[in-house]
């Protein structure tokens, strides 16, 4: 994010904001990245949920592309709710901007814009905002992948593992108890250790997160 502060800094670029695409159902609040828009209007973005009728959104996602506003939106062609969006954008001193789709596996996973009143952007400063908005985004997956990783990963014992093992061959605590030579209150306690370490309510739910995370096989 300081790199990305730095360049948009250094090329005389006033707003910026990174989002992740919400559902067609949910609102954009909880899925911004970071940001520094106006206050007013990001407030305003958020609380009339613009984020499912802006165009340049709408045109980034449908083209997979870099969206430079002034260049790619025919405003006469908008929708009325679509115009009236541009138009507040400029009221609040986003005259022109740029959008960046942040592409992942999956296809678009968020959106990078930067605006102001600054003249057009070049080509160089185009590609250069792209790349770093690119490696930025790829740092965020990364570390959500690490931290994805630590939380599957949970430690258990040799002994847990046994348990697991028995839970999902459909054994009860008593079982396990005769098949393992301990008594069935030790049973009970790894049981809940593993709830607890897999973050799960009931054996049903603790033996399909143990084969979700590939735990149990």
């Amino acid at each position: 994010m300081s790199a990305v502060e730095h360049v948009t800094g250094q090329l005389g670029i006033d707003h910026f904001a990174a989002a992740f695409v919400p559902l067609a159902h949910e609102r954009l609040d909880s899925y911004f990245i970071w940001e520094h828009w106006p206050r007013a209007w990001y407030e305003r973005y958020l609380k009339l949920n613009y984020f499912h009728f802006d165009p340049v959104v709408s045109a980034v996602r449908r083209s997979g592309q870099s969206i430079i506003w002034s260049q790619s939106l025919q405003m006469p062609r908008l929708s009325t709710k679509s115009k009236r969006i541009m138009e507040e954008a400029r009221d609040f001193g986003l005259v022109d901007g740029l959008t960046i789709p942040l592409h992942s596996r999956t296809g678009i996973d968020g959106v990078f814009s930067v605006a102001g009143n600054r003249s057009k952007l070049s080509r160089g400063e185009v590609t250069l905002l792209e790349i770093i908005a690119s490696r930025a985004h790829g740092h965020l997956l990364q570390a959500e992948r690490k931290a994805e990783r630590a939380h599957d990963e949970a430690m258990i014992t040799k002994t847990e593992s046994q348990c697991l093992t028995w839970c999902a061959e459909g054994k009860t605590d008593r079982e396990i108890a005769a098949l393992t030579g301990r008594s069935p209150r030790t049973i009970q306690a790894h049981i809940q250790n593993l709830q607890r370490k897999f973050g799960a309510t009931n054996r049903a739910q603790l033996i399909a997160e143990a084969f979700r995370r590939g735990v149990q096989r």
